[in-house]
Protein backbone atom coordinates (compact mmCIF):
# COMPACT_ATOMS: atom_id res chain seq x y z
CA UNK A 1 0.00 0.00 0.00
CA UNK A 2 1.12 2.97 -1.02
CA UNK A 3 2.59 6.00 1.84
CA UNK A 4 1.47 9.04 -0.30
CA UNK A 5 -0.05 10.71 2.57
CA UNK A 6 -1.73 13.32 0.51
CA UNK A 7 -4.14 10.16 -1.18
CA UNK A 8 -5.40 9.63 2.09
CA UNK A 9 -8.42 10.78 3.44
CA UNK A 10 -6.85 8.83 6.82
CA UNK A 11 -4.62 11.58 8.35
CA UNK A 12 -2.73 11.89 11.39
CA UNK A 13 -2.08 14.37 13.95
CA UNK A 14 0.31 16.96 13.25
CA UNK A 15 2.28 15.26 16.14
CA UNK A 16 3.13 12.41 13.84
CA UNK A 17 4.62 14.42 11.17
CA UNK A 18 7.38 16.06 13.35
CA UNK A 19 8.06 12.39 14.76
CA UNK A 20 8.14 11.34 11.29
CA UNK A 21 10.66 14.16 10.67
CA UNK A 22 12.59 12.69 13.81
CA UNK A 23 12.71 9.22 12.43
CA UNK A 24 13.74 10.59 9.24
CA UNK A 25 17.04 12.40 10.34
CA UNK A 26 17.84 9.65 12.67
CA UNK A 27 20.30 7.73 9.77
CA UNK A 28 18.99 4.08 9.45
CA UNK A 29 20.52 3.34 6.85
CA UNK A 30 18.89 1.28 4.00
CA UNK A 31 18.86 3.02 1.08
CA UNK A 32 22.90 3.32 0.25
CA UNK A 33 24.05 1.93 -3.01
CA UNK A 34 27.35 0.00 -4.24
CA UNK A 35 28.83 3.76 -3.97
CA UNK A 36 27.80 4.78 -0.61
CA UNK A 37 25.27 7.52 -1.89
CA UNK A 38 22.85 6.44 0.81
CA UNK A 39 20.47 9.11 2.40
CA UNK A 40 20.38 6.75 5.11
CA UNK A 41 15.80 7.96 4.78
CA UNK A 42 17.32 11.11 6.29
CA UNK A 43 18.55 14.66 5.13
CA UNK A 44 22.18 13.85 4.67
CA UNK A 45 23.99 12.93 1.72
CA UNK A 46 25.83 10.34 2.50
CA UNK A 47 29.26 11.69 0.84
CA UNK A 48 30.52 8.49 -0.25
CA UNK A 49 30.52 6.30 2.90
CA UNK A 50 27.98 4.19 2.72
CA UNK A 51 28.75 0.59 2.32
CA UNK A 52 28.51 -1.72 -0.67
CA UNK A 53 25.16 -3.26 1.59
CA UNK A 54 23.41 0.31 1.10
CA UNK A 55 23.67 0.52 4.68
CA UNK A 56 25.24 4.15 4.64
CA UNK A 57 23.88 6.66 6.84
CA UNK A 58 23.24 10.63 6.61
CA UNK A 59 26.23 10.48 7.98
CA UNK A 60 28.80 8.09 6.56
CA UNK A 61 28.11 6.16 10.02
CA UNK A 62 26.84 2.99 8.68
CA UNK A 63 23.86 2.71 11.47
CA UNK A 64 21.78 -0.83 10.74
CA UNK A 65 18.23 -0.95 11.09
CA UNK A 66 16.73 -1.54 14.48
CA UNK A 67 15.98 -5.09 15.57
CA UNK A 68 12.01 -4.74 16.30
CA UNK A 69 9.08 -7.51 17.81
CA UNK A 70 5.69 -6.65 17.29
CA UNK A 71 3.46 -8.18 19.45
CA UNK A 72 -0.60 -8.43 18.40
CA UNK A 73 -3.23 -9.99 20.09
CA UNK A 74 -4.67 -12.38 17.50
CA UNK A 75 -4.43 -12.65 13.61
CA UNK A 76 -8.29 -13.30 13.42
CA UNK A 77 -8.59 -10.23 13.45
CA UNK A 78 -8.36 -8.27 9.84
CA UNK A 79 -6.99 -5.25 11.64
CA UNK A 80 -4.26 -7.24 13.12
CA UNK A 81 -3.47 -8.73 9.70
CA UNK A 82 -3.09 -5.43 8.36
CA UNK A 83 -0.34 -4.51 11.09
CA UNK A 84 1.60 -7.84 9.81
CA UNK A 85 1.13 -6.58 5.86
CA UNK A 86 2.85 -3.04 7.18
CA UNK A 87 5.38 -4.75 9.13
CA UNK A 88 6.91 -7.15 6.37
CA UNK A 89 6.69 -4.61 3.79
CA UNK A 90 8.90 -2.15 6.48
CA UNK A 91 11.00 -5.01 6.81
CA UNK A 92 10.90 -5.52 2.73
CA UNK A 93 11.88 -2.03 2.28
CA UNK A 94 14.54 -1.92 5.14
CA UNK A 95 13.18 -0.14 7.48
CA UNK A 96 14.09 -2.50 9.80
CA UNK A 97 15.84 -5.40 10.43
CA UNK A 98 15.52 -8.53 8.73
CA UNK A 99 15.47 -10.20 11.81
CA UNK A 100 12.50 -8.55 13.28
CA UNK A 101 9.85 -10.64 14.20
CA UNK A 102 6.05 -10.42 14.24
CA UNK A 103 4.01 -12.44 17.08
CA UNK A 104 0.66 -13.11 16.96
CA UNK A 105 -0.56 -14.44 20.53
CA UNK A 106 -3.79 -16.19 18.93
CA UNK A 107 -5.80 -14.83 21.74
CA UNK A 108 -4.34 -15.94 24.69
CA UNK A 109 -2.56 -13.82 27.26
CA UNK A 110 -0.33 -16.24 28.22
CA UNK A 111 0.89 -16.86 24.91
CA UNK A 112 1.35 -13.20 24.54
CA UNK A 113 3.77 -12.55 27.50
CA UNK A 114 5.48 -15.51 26.61
CA UNK A 115 6.03 -13.75 23.25
CA UNK A 116 7.15 -10.11 25.06
CA UNK A 117 9.57 -12.19 27.19
CA UNK A 118 11.04 -14.21 24.06
CA UNK A 119 11.67 -10.98 22.17
CA UNK A 120 13.32 -9.31 25.67
CA UNK A 121 15.33 -12.66 25.45
CA UNK A 122 16.32 -12.57 22.54
CA UNK A 123 17.40 -8.61 22.84
CA UNK A 124 15.52 -6.77 19.91
CA UNK A 125 15.98 -3.06 20.09
CA UNK A 126 12.42 -2.10 20.28
CA UNK A 127 9.25 -3.73 21.41
CA UNK A 128 5.95 -2.86 19.63
CA UNK A 129 3.01 -4.24 21.34
CA UNK A 130 -0.74 -3.98 21.39
CA UNK A 131 -1.99 -5.89 24.38
CA UNK A 132 -4.68 -8.33 24.36
CA UNK A 133 -5.80 -6.45 27.96
CA UNK A 134 -3.59 -3.19 29.78
CA UNK A 135 -3.32 -5.55 32.89
CA UNK A 136 -2.21 -8.90 31.39
CA UNK A 137 1.50 -8.01 30.26
CA UNK A 138 2.62 -5.59 33.06
CA UNK A 139 4.95 -8.01 34.15
CA UNK A 140 6.40 -8.56 30.74
CA UNK A 141 7.02 -5.22 30.02
CA UNK A 142 8.51 -4.41 32.98
CA UNK A 143 11.38 -7.17 32.15
CA UNK A 144 11.37 -5.00 29.16
CA UNK A 145 11.89 -2.22 31.30
CA UNK A 146 14.82 -3.73 33.02
CA UNK A 147 16.76 -4.66 30.20
CA UNK A 148 16.44 -1.42 29.16
CA UNK A 149 14.61 -2.17 25.66
CA UNK A 150 12.00 0.54 24.60
CA UNK A 151 8.35 -0.09 24.30
CA UNK A 152 5.70 1.19 22.28
CA UNK A 153 2.08 0.70 23.04
CA UNK A 154 0.21 0.75 19.43
CA UNK A 155 -3.53 0.51 19.30
CA UNK A 156 -4.07 -0.77 22.59
CA UNK A 157 -2.10 1.00 25.78
CA UNK A 158 -0.86 -0.66 28.61
CA UNK A 159 -1.88 -0.52 32.36
CA UNK A 160 1.31 -0.27 34.24
CA UNK A 161 5.75 -0.50 32.83
CA UNK A 162 7.15 2.35 31.00
CA UNK A 163 6.37 2.99 27.40
CA UNK A 164 7.97 4.89 25.36
CA UNK A 165 5.02 6.19 23.20
CA UNK A 166 1.29 5.30 22.67
CA UNK A 167 0.23 5.56 18.90
CA UNK A 168 -3.53 4.64 18.34
CA UNK A 169 -7.26 6.14 17.72
CA UNK A 170 -8.84 7.80 19.83
CA UNK A 171 -10.77 5.28 20.95
CA UNK A 172 -12.77 7.47 23.46
CA UNK A 173 -14.00 9.54 20.01
CA UNK A 174 -14.28 6.85 18.21
CA UNK A 175 -16.69 4.79 20.16
CA UNK A 176 -18.46 8.04 20.19
CA UNK A 177 -18.51 8.57 16.90
CA UNK A 178 -19.74 5.82 15.73
CA UNK A 179 -22.69 5.75 18.10
CA UNK A 180 -23.39 9.12 16.90
CA UNK A 181 -23.30 7.71 13.58
CA UNK A 182 -25.75 4.88 14.62
CA UNK A 183 -28.41 7.57 16.16
CA UNK A 184 -27.84 9.95 12.30
CA UNK A 185 -29.24 6.41 10.90
CA UNK A 186 -31.73 6.16 13.51
CA UNK A 187 -33.20 9.12 13.08
CA UNK A 188 -32.75 9.18 9.35
CA UNK A 189 -34.58 5.94 9.33
CA UNK A 190 -37.71 6.86 11.47
CA UNK A 191 -39.26 9.92 13.47
CA UNK A 192 -39.60 9.29 17.07
CA UNK A 193 -38.86 11.17 20.22
CA UNK A 194 -36.32 8.57 21.65
CA UNK A 195 -34.18 5.67 20.14
CA UNK A 196 -33.06 2.48 22.01
CA UNK A 197 -29.78 1.11 21.09
CA UNK A 198 -27.66 -2.16 22.52
CA UNK A 199 -24.17 -1.85 22.55
CA UNK A 200 -21.28 -4.92 22.24
CA UNK A 201 -18.34 -4.77 24.01
CA UNK A 202 -15.13 -5.85 22.98
CA UNK A 203 -12.92 -8.45 25.56
CA UNK A 204 -13.50 -7.08 29.06
CA UNK A 205 -10.30 -5.53 30.02
CA UNK A 206 -8.89 -4.67 27.37
CA UNK A 207 -7.81 -0.41 26.77
CA UNK A 208 -9.59 -0.06 23.35
CA UNK A 209 -12.89 -1.95 25.48
CA UNK A 210 -13.04 -0.02 28.11
CA UNK A 211 -12.14 3.95 26.28
CA UNK A 212 -14.56 2.46 23.51
CA UNK A 213 -17.80 1.94 26.00
CA UNK A 214 -16.74 5.35 27.56
CA UNK A 215 -17.26 6.88 24.35
CA UNK A 216 -20.88 4.87 23.84
CA UNK A 217 -22.09 6.41 26.92
CA UNK A 218 -20.25 10.06 26.12
CA UNK A 219 -23.13 9.86 23.00
CA UNK A 220 -25.75 8.47 25.34
CA UNK A 221 -25.27 11.03 27.50
CA UNK A 222 -24.92 14.05 25.17
CA UNK A 223 -28.14 13.35 23.28
CA UNK A 224 -31.43 13.70 25.31
CA UNK A 225 -33.05 10.96 22.40
CA UNK A 226 -30.80 8.03 22.67
CA UNK A 227 -31.13 5.83 25.26
CA UNK A 228 -29.07 2.96 25.74
CA UNK A 229 -31.33 -0.42 26.14
CA UNK A 230 -28.36 -2.95 27.06
CA UNK A 231 -24.71 -3.87 26.90
CA UNK A 232 -23.04 -6.96 26.83
CA UNK A 233 -19.25 -8.52 25.44
CA UNK A 234 -19.26 -9.62 22.35
CA UNK A 235 -15.96 -10.45 22.61
CA UNK A 236 -14.68 -8.79 19.51
CA UNK A 237 -15.51 -12.03 17.75
CA UNK A 238 -18.41 -12.19 15.12
CA UNK A 239 -19.78 -15.89 16.68
CA UNK A 240 -20.24 -13.99 19.79
CA UNK A 241 -21.80 -10.97 18.49
CA UNK A 242 -24.19 -13.62 16.61
CA UNK A 243 -25.23 -15.43 20.32
CA UNK A 244 -25.29 -11.89 21.63
CA UNK A 245 -27.51 -10.43 19.27
CA UNK A 246 -30.05 -13.37 19.20
CA UNK A 247 -30.53 -13.06 22.84
CA UNK A 248 -31.19 -9.20 22.27
CA UNK A 249 -33.65 -10.01 19.82
CA UNK A 250 -35.74 -12.43 21.84
CA UNK A 251 -35.05 -10.03 25.06
CA UNK A 252 -36.35 -7.00 23.16
CA UNK A 253 -37.27 -7.53 19.91
CA UNK A 254 -38.77 -4.32 18.02
CA UNK A 255 -37.46 -1.97 20.67
CA UNK A 256 -34.06 -2.48 19.51
CA UNK A 257 -34.01 0.71 17.19
CA UNK A 258 -29.88 0.54 16.32
CA UNK A 259 -26.98 -1.41 17.33
CA UNK A 260 -23.62 -0.16 18.37
CA UNK A 261 -20.75 -3.02 17.98
CA UNK A 262 -17.46 -2.00 18.98
CA UNK A 263 -15.77 -3.62 16.77
CA UNK A 264 -16.73 -4.47 12.92
CA UNK A 265 -16.13 -8.28 13.33
CA UNK A 266 -19.25 -8.07 16.10
CA UNK A 267 -21.33 -5.92 13.54
CA UNK A 268 -21.16 -9.36 11.06
CA UNK A 269 -22.35 -11.24 13.45
CA UNK A 270 -24.93 -8.79 14.33
CA UNK A 271 -26.04 -8.40 10.98
CA UNK A 272 -26.14 -12.11 10.60
CA UNK A 273 -28.81 -12.05 13.53
CA UNK A 274 -30.97 -9.88 12.27
CA UNK A 275 -30.74 -11.10 8.73
CA UNK A 276 -32.24 -14.61 10.78
CA UNK A 277 -34.46 -12.83 12.41
CA UNK A 278 -36.34 -10.93 9.43
CA UNK A 279 -35.29 -7.71 11.04
CA UNK A 280 -33.27 -4.63 9.64
CA UNK A 281 -32.17 -1.77 11.94
CA UNK A 282 -29.06 0.28 11.66
CA UNK A 283 -25.88 -0.92 12.74
CA UNK A 284 -22.17 0.78 13.17
CA UNK A 285 -19.17 -0.32 14.25
CA UNK A 286 -15.09 0.68 13.92
CA UNK A 287 -11.78 -0.45 12.25
CA UNK A 288 -12.95 -0.12 8.41
CA UNK A 289 -12.77 -4.09 7.81
CA UNK A 290 -13.12 -4.73 4.07
CA UNK A 291 -15.78 -7.60 4.59
CA UNK A 292 -18.59 -5.35 6.49
CA UNK A 293 -17.82 -2.15 4.45
CA UNK A 294 -18.70 -4.59 1.39
CA UNK A 295 -22.11 -4.98 3.40
CA UNK A 296 -22.98 -1.27 3.00
CA UNK A 297 -24.08 -1.57 -0.66
CA UNK A 298 -27.34 -3.45 0.30
CA UNK A 299 -27.79 -1.29 3.45
CA UNK A 300 -27.39 2.49 3.82
CA UNK A 301 -28.16 2.32 7.41
CA UNK A 302 -24.71 0.49 8.25
CA UNK A 303 -21.26 2.59 8.96
CA UNK A 304 -18.06 2.17 10.33
CA UNK A 305 -15.00 4.84 11.84
CA UNK A 306 -12.15 3.19 10.28
CA UNK A 307 -8.77 3.22 11.47
CA UNK A 308 -5.82 2.58 9.46
CA UNK A 309 -3.45 -0.17 11.09
CA UNK A 310 -1.07 0.47 8.25
CA UNK A 311 -0.70 3.76 9.88
CA UNK A 312 -0.17 2.83 13.32
CA UNK A 313 2.62 0.58 12.54
CA UNK A 314 4.36 2.66 10.35
CA UNK A 315 4.29 5.97 13.01
CA UNK A 316 5.09 3.19 15.79
CA UNK A 317 8.37 2.38 13.75
CA UNK A 318 8.93 5.77 13.02
CA UNK A 319 8.77 7.19 16.71
CA UNK A 320 10.43 3.89 18.33
CA UNK A 321 13.16 4.91 16.13
CA UNK A 322 13.47 8.35 16.86
CA UNK A 323 13.28 7.47 20.68
CA UNK A 324 16.92 4.68 19.80
CA UNK A 325 18.30 7.79 17.90
CA UNK A 326 18.11 9.64 21.30
CA UNK A 327 14.99 12.08 19.97
CA UNK A 328 12.32 13.29 22.06
CA UNK A 329 8.51 11.76 20.98
CA UNK A 330 5.28 12.93 22.06
CA UNK A 331 3.55 10.41 24.39
CA UNK A 332 0.89 9.84 22.73
CA UNK A 333 -0.02 10.00 19.43
CA UNK A 334 -3.37 10.26 17.40
CA UNK A 335 -4.16 8.43 14.23
CA UNK A 336 -7.64 10.14 13.08
CA UNK A 337 -10.72 7.59 12.22
CA UNK A 338 -12.79 7.93 8.74
CA UNK A 339 -16.06 7.74 8.48
CA UNK A 340 -17.73 5.18 6.14
CA UNK A 341 -20.95 4.71 4.97
CA UNK A 342 -22.88 3.54 1.47
CA UNK A 343 -21.73 6.64 0.39
CA UNK A 344 -17.91 6.42 0.29
CA UNK A 345 -17.40 2.89 0.68
CA UNK A 346 -16.53 1.70 -2.98
CA UNK A 347 -13.94 4.71 -2.92
CA UNK A 348 -12.82 3.42 0.52
CA UNK A 349 -12.27 -0.01 -0.56
CA UNK A 350 -10.75 0.91 -3.66
CA UNK A 351 -8.13 2.61 -1.60
CA UNK A 352 -6.79 0.40 1.24
CA UNK A 353 -7.85 -3.56 -0.16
Amino acid sequence: MSRNIDRRTFIRSGAIAGTAMLAGCSGNGGNGDGNGNGDGNGNGDGNGNGDGNGNGDGNGGGESPPTIALSIPSLEFTFFARMENAFEKAIDEGLIASDSSFYDAGNTQSTQVSHIETAVSNEVDLLLISAITAEGIISAVEEANDADIPVVAIDRNIAEGETVSYVASDNVQLGQRSTELCLQFMEDESDADTYDVVQLEGTPGASVTNDRGEGFQNAVDANDSLNSLASQTGEFSTQEALSVMEDYITEYGDDIDGVFCQNDLMALGVHQALQNSDMSVPVTGIDGTEAWVEEFSENQYYGTIAQLPEEMVMTAIETGTAHLAGEDVEDTITVEGLKVTQENASDYLDEYF
